[in-house]
């Protein structure tokens, strides 16, 4: 994950308390219940790039040989691979 656990774990409590202050949501229930639920899906949402760029780690694996040969950048192909990915899966990051 390129975030911190604990950095996120902030950020939900932020974005929890923001959107109660701006009266988009409304708890009926245990508050922190609410908060753990917004930060877990902030930590999904973050998981599904994680699982994408192994994906593209694994995919380009088998290409790294015949990369340098042709004197392409990894880093230039790891982007295009994960851009065609998203764009195939219809994903938002």
């Amino acid at each position: 994950m390129k975030l911190r656990r604990d950095y996120v774990e902030s950020l939900g409590e932020r974005l929890f308390h923001h959107l109660i202050q701006k009266g988009c949501l409304r708890i009926q229930g245990d508050p922190k219940s609410a908060q753990v639920r917004i930060t877990n899906a902030i930590l999904a949402d973050l998981k599904v790039e994680d699982d994408l760029d192994e994906e593209v780690r694994k995919i380009l694996e088998g290409y790294t040989q015949h990369m340098r040969q042709q004197h392409i950048e990894y880093h230039e192909m790891f982007q295009m691979v994960k851009r065609k990915l998203v764009k195939e899966r219809n994903l938002i990051l």
